[in-house]
């Protein structure tokens, strides 16, 4: 017997093994004849078959076998008293389940072609004479059971297509109940304004209105009017006064397609209108209230102001306490006379010039992400940098234990360049290395020329670069999974602020690495530049010329030891804390100099220089000031100073203040 095949095949694709089917149930065979030796040779002839041979004596035991179960064919004999077979067939006929049974008359008499006739009219599909050929009535009743079987089969998978196509259905169903609810979600912002338009068109094809055909609850907020006096009503009708323009601009989105975007004002708000076609016949008006982003602007600016406030109120007193420092470090360098002190004062020294150096930069953080950094450019020995960025990283070196290699040059490498912004990115690339490079590792840095370039590389054997991050290792707060500098500490800004200020210098810097675990590289490139030209030293002070300095400043250490070291100088000066003090001993003391802080309390330093300039016009008088922007500058010449120096004040620079005739 032959089976349904159901599945198919891909060209190029093997077949899935079929799933093994259960067998089939047995078919069941009616056998109608009111002779049971009749009925018991049926079942002798069907043996084999694999049928359930039911008996039944009469027409009236055939119609409850028949309403008992279901039969793959029914076997009726014609002739039984009572009710006969055709009888019996024009019942099961009128039965709506029973009435595709297959029916095979058997008749031990001859048969008239009448009554074939009315046997197939009733539904008979076939006689059998008596006596039964049994290979006949074998196969007969095969192929019933073959089709029997073979209609189940088709029943069953018909069922399992109908209950995945109601399954499907209601997947479908679901999803697209669930894309609505997303879509309304959506639709529903809960600030901006939504609303679909529909173009409503005169029997010409011409569009005369537009007709809401759905808006979002702010629409109606406001407008001030229910949805239900919305949707459905016309531009003109909702809002008559904006009507023409309207329907003027939803016209052209639509027939050129264009998203288009202006600003407008509706019911005391400013608002930002898109607009945008979504088919043939309809337009989308997306509206944010732009008295909100305004207000956001506004707080985005406010807050970025403060931020720079603070940045240069707190350079300005971090510039206080060192100040004195630097002015003691001078002091202690004309005072000590071993060799070991004097390397420790000089270490001082340096590090008070890059402390000051690093302030300015607090001021330079919005410079610094512009790439606007002020550069104090002069011809300098590259070599030179790379030793004061190896004293700055040198604690860090030291208490990881690496060991660093320094390639000596013979003769000095020169570069344009602002020597201090140099070393700082020299010594950020260096403690990055000290950073991400376990305890006891090799860290090398080789300085040299290659063509006409200065070049200096750091090498290292730390935790690497993954091949990913390196086209980001200079992004401003780039950080991988083991960051170059927040997860270690830091701003998350040095190597960005290396690779600006590099590129300003006309150089550039790059990263390499085989990978994780690996060690990185980074080159720097800078132009070479001639050999400078030697500048004779700042003549010493004249005390002939100027005797006389008044020191104003309510930094009483910065005050101090910078009068210490004019005395040392040769020059008398006088220390006072305030402005009232300086006021009072202009007359007195009858200064030939005056150095002023403008932070001073009560009185600040402007109004004092404008007041000792009124009192003696003549008398210079220089600014000490912990802000040294371009606008600080210009504010403290237009309040009468002479000179504006930023604190800490370099000696150089002061000489030439105090050299001036």
């Amino acid at each position: 017997m032959s089976t349904l095949n159901t599945g198919h095949s891909t060209a190029g694709t093997a077949p899935a093994a079929a799933e093994p089917r259960p067998p089939a149930p047995r078919a069941s065979i009616l056998l109608v004849d009111d002779q049971p030796a009749r009925l018991l040779s049926y079942e002798a002839i069907l043996y084999g078959l694999g049928v359930q041979c039911v008996r039944a004596l009469s027409g009236v035991q055939a119609l409850e076998r028949l309403l008992e179960q279901e039969f793959a064919a029914i076997l009726l004999d014609v002739n039984m008293p009572e009710m006969d077979g055709f009888e019996v067939a024009r019942l099961v006929r009128e039965h709506p389940r029973l009435e595709r049974t297959p029916i095979i008359f058997v008749t031990a008499v001859h048969v008239s072609e009448l009554d074939r006739l009315k046997g197939y009219e009733l539904g008979a599909i076939d006689y059998i004479a008596v006596p039964v050929v049994p290979e006949i009535l074998r196969g007969k009743v095969a192929v019933l059971v073959e089709l029997h079987q073979r209609r189940g089969q088709l029943q069953a998978v018909n069922a399992a297509l109908n209950a995945a196509r109601t399954q499907l259905s209601v997947e479908h169903e679901k999803a697209l109940a669930e894309r609505d609810a997303q879509l309304q979600a959506v639709f529903e912002h809960p600030t901006d304004l939504n609303a679909i338009l529909r173009a409503e068109r005169n029997a010409a094809g011409e569009i005369v209105d537009w007709i809401y055909t759905n808006a979002n609850r702010n629409v109606s907020l406001l407008l001030g009017k229910p949805r239900e006096q919305v949707i459905g009503r016309r531009m003109s009708e909702v809002v008559p006064e904006r009507a023409a323009s309207g329907l003027a601009t939803c016209k052209r989105v639509l027939e050129s397609r264009e998203i288009v975007r202006y600003e407008s004002e509706f019911g005391g708000r400013d608002l930002v209108v898109t607009l945008f076609a979504a088919g043939d016949d309809y337009v989308v008006s997306s509206v944010q209230d732009a008295t909100e982003q305004r207000k956001l602007q506004r707080a985005l600016q406010d807050n970025d102001r403060r931020k720079d406030e603070f940045l240069a109120m707190l350079a300005h007193e971090l510039r206080n306490p060192v100040a004195p420092i630097a002015n003691a470090a001078e002091l202690l360098s004309r005072l000590v006379t071993h060799e070991n002190q004097q390397a420790l004062v000089a270490i001082i020294q340096r590090q008070s010039v890059h402390l000051g150096r690093l302030l300015d930069d607090l001021l330079d953080v919005a410079r610094i992400t512009q790439g606007r950094i002020e550069l104090r450019r002069e011809v300098t020995d590259v070599i030179g940098c790379v030793h004061v960025a190896i004293e700055t990283a040198e604690p860090l070196i030291r208490s990881k234990g690496h060991q660093l290699t320094l390639t000596q040059m013979l003769d000095p490498i020169y570069v344009s360049a602002d020597k201090v912004r140099l070393a700082q990115c020299i010594a950020n690339v260096l403690i990055n290395a000290a950073k991400y490079t376990d305890d006891g590792g090799q860290i090398s840095i080789r300085p040299h020329v290659e063509g006409r370039e200065a070049v200096v590389g750091i090498v290292d054997n730390g935790i690497g670069i993954e091949s990913e991050f390196l086209p980001r290792i200079f992004d401003l707060f780039a950080q991988a999974e083991r960051g170059l500098d927040r997860s270690q500490g830091g701003l998350g800004v040095g190597l960005r602020v290396c690779k600006q200020i590099i590129e300003m210098h006309g150089g550039s810097v790059v990263a390499s690495s085989p990978g994780s675990g690996q060690g990185a590289t980074f080159t720097i490139r800078l132009p070479l530049a001639e050999r400078p030209i030697v500048v004779p030293a700042a003549a010493p002070l004249q005390p002939d010329s100027l005797q006389r300095v008044m020191i104003v400043d309510d930094n009483r250490d910065a005050a101090d030891s910078l009068a210490l070291l004019l005395q040392f100088e040769g020059l008398q000066t006088l220390c006072v804390y305030s402005g009232e003090e300086a006021m009072r001993a202009l007359a007195s003391f009858d200064p030939q100099l005056v150095l002023l802080d403008i932070g001073l309390p009560g009185i600040d330093g402007y109004e004092v220089a404008r007041r000792l300039k009124s009192a003696a016009p003549a008398l210079p008088v220089v600014a000490l000031s912990g802000y040294g922007q371009l606008e600080d500058r210009q504010r403290s010449a237009a309040a009468g100073f002479d000179t504006h120096l930023v604190k800490p004040v370099d000696l150089q620079a002061l000489k030439r203040v105090l050299a001036r005739p």
